[in-house]
């Protein structure tokens, strides 16, 4: 026996088709209105909220907020029901697609740009919402609507006002970040008639439609009450410090969701997470989250900073608007050759692993670019920032990781001549007053019961001498990690006794020496001598000898940790560094298919997986931390011609292939 088709409601001015949605306040349908000839999104309040004086005010504001909104980036308000109505319902345009939130979870290694292009989308949709005085409150990917090429259904009697009209020639097809020329400012770059991607940018054809929807817990800035009673409204992992301890909202509050929510785009993961409410709550009051470039090293400095200007724990520290941040975004993006983000989103979902292996050959070569000219202008933090990222996008090429390695060794050079001529300044200065309390001390009369002894006689030598130093015991170096500015000061020089002696001093084996470690990934963590230590762009002064070394990378399952013995060897010469340099061993990665009919195959040759037939999970030993190459995709029918296409894996985790491919 089956069960029975549910009633859907009836309306005056419109026929219901289907349920298309439903959450805690209203049920969605997809309707059509016989009046226009179009199909509409109709949200119905739940009958038992109905009665509920607060409810419905909230739902009457979110008409009215709503329907002063004009932006492509912003779902249209249609209609909405009348006193006398029934039902009370919001009529809205339909967009035959999902949420942000089901394409984070079916694209979790996104690259950032492309992450980064969709936040964009939202902040300029945000920006024109806070100009009507209106604040969103509830920004999270789930109220986030995206429309793929593939999701429309083109039928004949149907219209769309809302969305200009579609040239149906090869030339609408997006062009991939490949197909556009370098830009180093908003003012240059390619010629707009010579590229598919300016005709679609002149058109205001996105390719993909991204709209902000659910204005339903708004605050108009223009009409108190309606949330007056101090109820916390919104999702703990997007809310703002200040909304959650019911302070004062204002746009900093909607900058902070975008913070988050671009944070998931990024990193694939939420930035303050726990295994409850209250636990995600405080930490957003903490506001204790790991850097977004620590997390994922593919997304860089640059954007992590971006990201940590957004998600500042105090309105007043954050990025003052939803259109400042996206002037960062916009910055960054051009400066590595993204002059048309919606085009870039578009040429991504027609072909994800594809695109994302072309942004990443593109991307390299301009950080390494970009990080050469930040060296040259002594911007060590940026070209740091540029250069492993690079490294981290291409970790098996060595003339990146020798720019890491000549950056640092350059950094900590610069550190110690800073730290050295401080004490050269220093010293100078001691040295005048004790220069001067001797002068004064000579002017002194002489005690009568202190007979004033004869001043030895002195010849003064031809060449210069070296002022005697205080014989400080060094500190014993193997217990603990001394930084050269302790070196330099607790190790005593050696004096001749005379000028005239010319020979070298004699060297004195215990003298710490300069060390520098490496490793690979950069985000694995040192124990040196049981304490752990930064050891990225730094330099170590360690005694000669054994010392215990820990590696391991505690935020990430990729590699397996290791315990070893750095040997310090003594050296002649106090300026040269000895360097170790260390790659940990990255763990199998686990990769299931996911959504893959019965005897499906894939194959990945290059590292020797093999899944199916009547398996969807399989194991592999990767070459690094990640991995991308091509494989092969066997469907089980024989009519269906095998497919290849480019995979991503991470080492240590368990990888979600999609099928088809």
């Amino acid at each position: 026996m089956t069960s029975p088709v549910p009633t859907l409601p009836s309306l005056a001015k419109y026929e219901l088709l289907e349920e298309i949605g439903h959450g805690g306040m209203a049920t969605v349908y997809r309707a059509r209105d016989p009046r226009l000839g179009r199909e509409v999104a109709i949200k119905i309040i739940h009958k038992h909220l109905r009665e509920n004086s607060e409810v419905g005010a909230r739902f009457v504001a979110e008409a009215r907020a709503a329907a002063k909104l004009r932006h492509p980036g912003i779902v249209e308000v249609y209609d909405v029901s009348a006193e006398e109505d029934g039902d009370r319902y919001l009529v809205v345009e339909l967009l035959r697609g999902t949420t942000l939130r089901k394409i984070l979870q079916q694209h979790r290694d996104m690259p950032a740009e492309i992450g980064a292009a969709i936040v964009l989308a939202l902040c300029e949709a945000l920006e024109h919402a806070h100009a009507s005085g209106i604040i969103h409150r509830d920004v999270k990917p789930e109220n986030v609507l995206v429309e793929l090429p593939q999701d429309r259904v083109q039928t004949s009697n149907r219209s769309a006002p809302s969305r200009p009209d579609r040239e149906s020639d090869a030339s609408d097809t997006p062009a991939p970040l490949s197909a556009q020329r370098p830009v180093s400012s908003r003012n240059e770059g390619a010629d707009p008639g010579d590229s598919r991607v300016s005709r679609k940018s002149r058109r205001g054809d996105l390719g993909v439609i991204i709209k902000l929807t659910d204005f339903g817990i708004a605050k108009m800035l223009d009409a108190q009450g309606v949330t007056s009673t101090g109820q916390v409204l919104g999702s703990p992992a997007h809310m703002a410090p200040e909304q959650i301890e019911a302070g004062e909202v204002d746009g900093r509050t909607d900058v902070f969701a975008l913070g988050v929510l671009m944070y998931e785009c990024l990193v694939g993961h939420l930035p303050f997470e726990g295994k409850n409410p209250a636990q995600v709550l405080r930490r957003v009051l903490e506001g204790h989250y790991p850097a977004a470039d620590r997390e994922r090293s593919t997304v860089g400095g640059r954007w992590s900073r971006i990201i940590a200007g957004a998600l500042a724990r105090t309105p007043a520290e954050r990025t003052e608007s939803p259109g400042k941040l996206g002037e960062q975004i916009r910055t960054e993006l051009e400066a590595l050759g993204i002059t048309d983000p919606s085009a870039e989103i578009a040429a991504y979902f027609e072909d994800p692993a594809g695109h994302a292996e072309a942004l990443r050959a593109l991307l390299v070569p301009r950080l390494v670019a970009r990080g050469e000219r930040a060296r040259k202008a002594r911007d060590v933090q940026g070209a740091a920032a540029d250069f492993n990222r690079a490294l981290a996008l291409a970790p098996n090429d060595l003339s990146i990781l020798k720019r890491v390695t000549s950056l640092t060794s350059s950094n900590a050079r610069r550190l110690l001549a800073r730290r050295l001529a401080a004490i050269v300044a220093g010293s100078a200065v001691l040295g005048f007053a004790a220069y001067g309390i001797a002068r004064w001390h000579k002017s002194q009369p002489t005690s009568l019961e202190t007979e004033a002894l004869p001043r030895p006689q002195t010849v003064a030598p031809s060449g210069p001498t070296a002022a005697p130093v205080a014989d400080v015991a060094p500190r014993d170096t193997k217990a603990s990690v001394t930084s050269p500015l302790e070196h330099a000061v607790r190790t005593p020089r050696k004096v001749s006794p005379s000028p005239a002696v010319t020979s070298a001093p004699a060297i004195d084996r215990a003298t710490p020496r300069k060390v520098v470690f490496e490793i690979i990934p950069k985000g694995a963590s040192l124990v040196l001598d049981g304490r752990e230590v930064n050891w990225f762009a730094n330099t170590f002064s360690l005694a000669p000898g054994p010392h215990s070394v820990e590696i391991s990378v505690p935020t990430s399952k990729c590699c397996e940790p290791k315990s070893l013995t750095a040997q310090i060897a003594p050296s002649d010469d106090p300026n040269e560094v000895q360097r170790f340099v260390w790659k940990l061993e990255p763990r199998p990665a686990t990769v299931a298919l996911s959504g893959a009919p019965a005897n499906a195959q894939l194959a990945c040759s290059e590292i020797g997986l093999a899944i199916g037939p009547g398996s969807i999970k399989g194991s592999a030993k990767l070459p690094d931390v990640q991995w991308s190459g091509r494989c092969d995709f066997t469907p089980p029918s024989a009519e269906e011609a095998p497919r290849r296409a480019t995979v991503t894996l991470r080492a240590g985790e368990v990888n979600q292939v999609p099928w088809p491919p």
